[in-house]
């Protein structure tokens, strides 16, 4: 539906699964159309909607909502665009403003509202949840960090602290779930099903990586890592952890301790 922003990541998503790029593409630039990236936290990445008080608000009016859960589901095809084509900043800006949209509004108290309301006579959170939490669903299967150079700004990180340390780029996790980095040189797409990340580290010179993991915890003794090669503008190369062995979902094992735990990642080639 191009005057609504509803479904676009399933119809992405599934389009892609299937492979109906034409489809996926057309999906991904009606996004864009509406989606911006605009340097105010109600507008960057917001995705457009103007109608959902009407029916799922304490306040009942038309009126441009500010990121209602639109704003992190549509985050989902522009992130997954960006990690298959990560020389687009554009795609990494919107999407991961959209994707932060989803908990701009959260309240001190913890009470995360439909939308918030616009109107310069109002300006505050709507009075009920209405659909937010298909909005925090968005927000939970997408959250990662992203770590990436441009010829402008340098390294940057979204979701992370980054900092140059010779010829390593670290990265210290600040995400919620700390269970997702994507490495752009390297075209590199890091998932945990179990652990979280503490810090990523990328060398500019051959693409070594080290990944450091949390303390083990009452609940988690090892992390489960996936390592996937997505890009589509290079050529994927083949990392190796070391000696750790795959579980029977395809998941590299890594032993958790009472302490800060590393793993290198070496290119084979």
């Amino acid at each position: 539906m191009t005057w609504d922003s509803t479904g676009q990541e399933e119809v992405y998503m599934w389009a892609k699964y299937f492979g109906i790029n034409d489809k996926a593409l057309v999906t991904l630039n009606a996004i864009l159309a509406y989606m911006p990236t605009i340097p105010h936290w109600a507008y960057n990445g917001n995705a457009r909607r103007y109608w959902d008080f009407l029916f799922a608000g304490k306040l009942t009016r038309f009126e441009r909502m500010i990121h209602h859960y639109g704003s992190a589901l549509n985050a989902i095809p522009v992130l997954n665009e960006y990690r298959e084509h990560p020389s687009d900043l554009y795609l990494l800006r919107v999407g991961y403003g959209g994707l932060l949209g989803a908990i701009s509004n959260i309240t001190q108290d913890g009470f995360a509202p439909c939308a918030f309301h616009s109107f310069p006579s109002t300006l505050k959170n709507d009075g009920i949840t209405g659909d937010y939490g298909s909005g925090f669903f968005g927000y939970a299967v997408n959250t990662a960090t992203f770590i990436t150079h441009n010829d402008e700004f340098g390294w940057l990180s979204f979701g992370g602290n980054c900092t140059l340390e010779g010829k390593w780029v670290k990265t210290d996790i600040t995400t919620a779930a700390k269970s997702r980095v994507f490495i752009a040189p390297a075209g590199l797409w890091l998932t945990l099903d179990a652990g979280r990340f503490k810090s990523v580290s990328y060398n500019t010179e051959n693409g070594d990586i080290e990944l450091e993991f949390e303390k083990a915890d009452n609940f988690t003794s090892e992390a489960y890592l996936h390592i996937y090669s997505i890009s589509k503008e290079m050529s994927a190369k083949e990392y190796i952890p070391g000696s750790l062995t795959r579980n029977n979902r395809g998941a590299y094992i890594v032993p958790l301790k009472n302490k800060i735990m590393s793993v290198s990642l070496k290119t084979k080639y």
